[in-house]
């Protein structure tokens, strides 16, 4: 029986990604993988602060905010329950 782990990762541009740029549709792109961080942005705990980043590559940036040093293991449960498919390749 197939799972969705199983399932191959839709590719998304970086053109396409950076549509998604917006408090209702923010999607952010992290060590080549792309997430839909939509559901969780009213539960971020840095508030606005997302929004920065949004349609954007967090790679450079995402590990060092300090808050996320204390937490690194809420952020990548989060990163792995939003991922949506991944930056394809140019």
């Amino acid at each position: 029986m197939s799972t969705k782990e199983d399932e191959p990762l839709k590719e998304y541009t970086r053109a396409q990604v950076e549509q998604h740029c917006t408090h209702d549709d923010l999607w952010l792109i992290f060590r080549g993988k792309v997430y839909n961080m939509t559901p969780y942005f009213n539960q971020h705990p840095g508030g606005l602060a997302i929004l920065r980043y949004a349609g954007k590559d967090t790679s450079t940036v995402l590990p060092y905010v300090a808050s996320h040093g204390i937490a690194w293991s809420v952020v990548e449960k989060k990163l792995k329950e939003h991922l949506i498919g991944k930056l394809k390749k140019t």
